[in-house]
């Protein structure tokens, strides 16, 4: 065999041999740990700067997303790319940052049936990880944000299951981030914008037949029934905002980041998977609109931050939830991002991570 030949096969067995070690065998560091409740057993991570006694509490999006995953990358970044830090990074330096990872979602185990799952069973899960932080930290301020469809999370334990007004007693603030808590009101909101582009694609000549089926759609239904119909919004949506999130940049991105971290990407990847094909799970997330009946519920202070271009949590959507939640004028924002899609992008990452900074400060203050 020739030497160049050799160098190659051996430099190739010791990447794959990082890989491997580094994703299937894992050295956790001292603030990482479990949770586990009703078949699930789920990874929290807490990050940052843990003596300022002051803990926000990450609930990541999807579903099927990866807090682990975000405290290493930015997974669904509104430009589409995987190759920069979440915006959340910039905070564990003021707060400890508590990322954790959902059932059925992440690094997540268990025997848990996703089928079987209930939008109170995640608000129970996120109860736990709450009572497990305070049990473990010397906790003074503690903070939720909810991205994405980890609003909805961050929903239940607020306005939901069994106790839900004492949960919104032991929460100084809660930080909404291009958050939908049910499908149809974004749906109803990016649904002629996405109409509008579709239709200067086609007049001007560019993947006519493509978005003229799109055009089809939206035209065809008043609402979403089924999860067939979710996903394709989802998928037109992203589209029209000129991003993607490939599955497999997604997998590569979760591999990388697992060497020498927490992170397991082949689990992150077999949820994922496993997930994506549970019908009976995704007709509830597509078409319960229990959530939009507690949102009056919500009287502690409350941020939220949109997006003005993205077309999957529309910034409408924060205009509704501004109006609806019952808490005083005084005590609640909403900040549109005005260059970003589904998630901060340069310049409003940093206009976003100062809106946090007062929120909290603020809000810590006027307590």
């Amino acid at each position: 065999m020739k030497p160049i030949v050799s160098r190659i096969l051996a430099s190739l067995f010791v990447a794959l041999a990082i890989l491997f070690a580094s994703t299937f065998i894992k050295i956790y560091p001292k603030d990482f740990f479990w949770v586990e409740r009703a078949n699930a057993k789920m990874p929290v991570w807490v990050r940052g700067n843990i003596s300022s006694g002051i803990f926000l509490i990450h609930n990541h999006g999807g579903p099927g997303g990866s807090g682990i995953a975000t405290a290493l990358f930015e997974g669904t970044a509104g430009d589409g790319k995987f190759n920069h830090q979440s915006p959340l990074h910039a905070l564990e330096s003021d707060y400890a940052v508590v990322y954790w990872d959902q059932r059925n979602s992440g690094m997540s185990g268990g025997t848990a049936d996703p089928n079987d799952s209930s939008m109170a069973d995640f608000g129970e899960d996120l109860a736990l990880v709450v009572r497990t932080v305070r049990a473990r930290y010397p906790v003074r301020h503690m903070f939720l944000l909810g991205a994405s469809w980890g609003h909805a999370v961050a929903m239940s334990y607020l306005t939901l299951i069994d106790g839900w007004q004492d949960n919104q007693s032991k929460i100084d603030g809660y930080i909404i981030y291009k958050a939908n808590h049910e499908a149809d009101a974004p749906f109803q909101a990016s649904k002629p914008k996405i109409v509008e582009i579709a239709e200067k694609h086609i007049k001007d000549g560019r993947d006519a037949t493509y978005w003229q089926s799109v055009v089809e759609f939206y035209r065809q239904r008043t609402r979403l029934s089924n999860p067939a119909e979710f996903m394709a919004h989802d998928e037109y949506a992203t589209r029209a905002m000129g991003v993607a999130y490939p599955l497999p940049a997604r997998a590569w991105a979760a591999f990388k980041a697992s060497i020498f971290s927490p992170l397991n990407g082949w689990k992150f990847y077999l949820n994922n998977r496993r997930l994506s094909h549970t019908d009976r799970f995704w007709s509830w997330v597509a078409t319960d609109r229990t959530l939009s009946t507690t949102l009056p519920r919500v009287t502690i202070p409350v941020l939220l931050i949109y997006g003005a271009r993205d077309l999957i949590a529309p910034p409408e959507v924060g205009q509704t939830i501004y109006a609806k939640i019952q808490t005083p004028a005084a005590q609640k924002t909403l900040m549109i991002l005005p260059n970003s899609r589904h998630g901060a992008e340069d310049p409003d990452i940093a206009m976003m991570q100062r809106g946090i900074r007062r929120f909290i400060a603020g809000t810590i203050v006027g307590g």
